[in-house]
């Protein structure tokens, strides 16, 4: 495996972390993950955005265009020579200064970009069969729409659903469901689809915001409006969607039945209509 290291690509032993990269002290840093299909980068651009967007939101110079940062994720991907898996690239702002909280100014920052590329096989298993979850308290800070490399908070929450035996951690905050460790959070009640709008409280998902074009192209109604974790409980079909799993129905939370116990025919017609989305960028699955 070749890894991305300041501008290069090289083994893994080669590379040299600063004990002073404000990204290990810190955690003063931000990350994107694409998912790549037949060779091919998926949903390229929004994740850009979502990098550009979460750099700008905690002041941070990438010294990029946003050109040159693509160009980053499809070097990973064919210096690896990755078919279908996925690309991880993260963004400290910078490294060789002592450990201070304050940063340097906009115009001085040297951020450090880094990355690697990995094989995967894509599976519809969970995709068909669901997966169980269980609720967890919400304990992140309100900068969640910054893709931060922040992620204690996730890493207890997976820790905890491990504990459980389940895949999948639901965070709840003050009795509302915001969304899964690594996730959005989708509902159907009644045939009506509901999700957390965006925020402070949650990521806003590229795959969520994909979901729902496809949602109003189908004509199917749709509210991003908060929802309770008694309504979750109760809901027709619960879904969470990410970019690595695409969209997985969960089928039990907390050892309780959500729905028929299934995957449901809205969660499903979602499912077609994304595979398709992706076949149209990338190529047949």
């Amino acid at each position: 495996m070749k890894y991305l290291w300041k501008g290069s690509y090289m083994d893994q032993e080669d590379i040299r972390i600063d004990l002073h990269d404000r990204g290990y002290q810190f955690g003063d840093g931000i990350y994107e993950v694409t998912h790549v299909y037949n060779g091919t980068l998926f949903a390229l651009d929004e994740h850009i955005d979502r990098l550009i967007n979460s750099a700008a939101f905690i002041e941070m110079n990438l010294r990029h265009t946003r050109e040159e940062i693509a160009e980053l994720f499809r070097e990973l991907a064919a210096v690896n020579q990755i078919d279908n898996g996925y690309v991880y690239v993260q963004v400290t702002r910078g490294d060789g200064l002592l450990r201070n909280h304050g940063f340097l100014s906009y115009e001085e920052q040297q951020p450090v970009f880094s990355g690697f590329a990995q094989s995967s096989v894509r599976s519809e298993e969970k995709m068909i069969h669901g997966a169980d979850a269980i609720t967890v308290e919400d304990r992140r800070s309100l900068m969640c729409n910054v893709k931060s490399l922040n992620l204690l908070p996730n890493c207890l929450a997976k820790h905890a659903a491990q504990k459980k035996g389940v895949s999948k951690a639901l965070m709840v905050r003050d009795g509302i469901v915001t969304e899964e460790k690594s996730g959005n959070i989708f509902i159907v009640k009644d045939g009506v689809v509901l999700t957390h709008p965006d925020g402070g409280k949650i990521l806003p998902g590229i795959t969520k915001k994909l979901i729902l074009n496809i949602l109003h192209t189908r004509h199917i109604p749709v509210w991003e409006k908060e929802f309770s974790e008694e309504e979750m409980l109760h809901a027709d079909e619960v879904m969470v969607t990410d970019t690595n799993s695409e969209i997985v129905p969960i089928i039990k939370i907390n050892d309780q039945i959500i729905g028929s116990g299934k995957r449901g025919e809205i969660t499903q017609d979602i499912q077609i209509a994304y595979k398709a989305l992706i076949e149209e960028t990338c190529g047949k699955l």
